[in-house]
């Protein structure tokens, strides 16, 4: 079926949104639903991908923050108050992610911003004034991007990719390895990653053997895959969406069956999987910024595991847990203040600390992630990771 969406006579752009049209049709069962907001909810704004190629990151993410809203609004909501979600689709594009935005905080006057979903909108809006004179919280956007003079109303959950970055290098450091090859995406995305990797090789003293790019059109990719060969790396570091990451490995994958490849927290493994199919998938290792979802270690995966099954009709994911723990860390720190626009980002600014039930957040005045959290995961042929 895939096959089909990925023919060369598509655009990039057009195959991408075939492929986020195929297969996530359960966006209406995440959004159809909910019920209008009234005068006394709190209202939170959301803008994340739904048509392009975040849509299956944003759709795990939104998914899993969902499910929280949904369980404390079936106890009451805070303070009698019920929590609403205003969801626009910024289609990929960082410019209706400030077109969005502006509409969300004049237009629907929402009390505050959540869980965007794009390093290039999350970049846009930080640097938009309209955004910046609101003084609205934006929590927990998805994107490990370090943006240079941030505004102090962004308050991320997640690491950065560059600290990503040095826990993939220093595991296969340790292992032995001193080889590695970057190979990026023709975006900005892709730029400023591979100059982070090459920095963190950098200060190890270890050698990188190249920086190749994966062109937008993924054109040409068989002889991309010959040239990372050649150079024989002992890990490839792919800093790349889910469907370059899936093209690619379908290339190389015929030639070598050994050497490490690895993704980062971003890349989907279903979809990946899907794409590049199993034997060509299987093996690929993914960062990732939470626990497994999978495993009942903490109070939160716990949680997360039953609200899920009650409340969604789909398996869970890293995705999900990590929006589930956004939205349980924003409804605890808000529920101590004023519910007002002001109020909650008065609540959420300054120095704060929240544990999730397993999962410790520490915000600071100097800090605005509140997790370090960074592991491995391995891909199965069976589609599961192993963390």
């Amino acid at each position: 079926m895939f096959q089909d969406a990925l023919q060369p006579s598509l655009s990039l752009r057009d195959t991408r949104r075939i492929l986020a049209t195929l297969m996530f049709l359960a966006w209406p069962f995440i959004l159809a639903f909910a019920p209008p907001a009234n005068a006394q909810d709190i209202k939170i704004g959301v803008v994340v991908d739904q048509s392009s190629f975040n849509a299956d990151i944003a759709r795990d993410y939104l998914a899993g923050a969902r499910t929280y809203f949904d369980y404390i609004n079936g106890q009451g909501g805070i303070n009698g108050r019920r929590l609403s979600l205003i969801v626009k689709d910024d289609e990929g594009d960082a410019t209706k992610t400030v077109q969005s935005t502006r509409q969300l905080l004049d237009g629907d006057k929402v009390d505050a911003l959540f869980g965007y979903v794009g390093d290039d909108g999350v970049a846009a809006v930080a640097a938009d004034p309209a955004f910046r004179n609101a003084r609205a919280a934006l929590y927990a956007p998805l994107s490990g991007t370090e943006i240079s003079a941030a505004p102090d109303n962004i308050l991320y959950v997640r690491p950065t990719y560059r600290e990503e970055a040095r826990h993939l290098i220093s595991h296969f450091n340790l292992l032995g390895n001193t080889r590695f090859l970057i190979l990026a995406s023709e975006s900005t995305f892709g730029e400023r990653l591979s100059k982070q990797i090459a920095e963190e090789l950098a200060a190890r003293k270890l050698t990188l053997s190249a920086k190749l790019v994966i062109p937008l059109d993924l054109k040409n990719l068989d002889q991309l895959a010959k040239r990372a060969l050649a150079l024989d790396p002992q890990v490839i570091v792919v800093a790349a969406d889910t469907i370059s990451m899936a093209e690619f490995l379908r290339k190389f994958r015929v030639l070598d069956k050994g050497t490490n490849i690895v993704g980062f927290s971003t890349v989907n493994h279903r979809t990946l999987i899907e794409l590049a199919k199993p034997e060509f998938a299987a093996g690929t290792i993914l960062t990732q910024v939470v626990p497994h979802p999978d495993l009942p270690m903490t109070k939160i995966q716990s949680e997360h595991l039953v609200l899920f099954k009650k409340y969604r009709e789909e398996p869970p994911s890293h995705v999900t847990l990590e929006g589930f723990l956004a939205a349980k860390s924003f409804v605890t720190l808000v529920s101590k203040g004023a519910l007002t626009r002001s109020g909650i980002l008065a609540s959420l600014s300054g120095n704060r600390r929240v544990d999730t039930g397993g999962i410790l957040l520490s915000f600071s005045t100097t800090n605005d992630r509140g997790s370090s959290f960074v592991d491995l995961a391995f891909l199965r042929k069976n589609g599961r990771l192993v963390q």
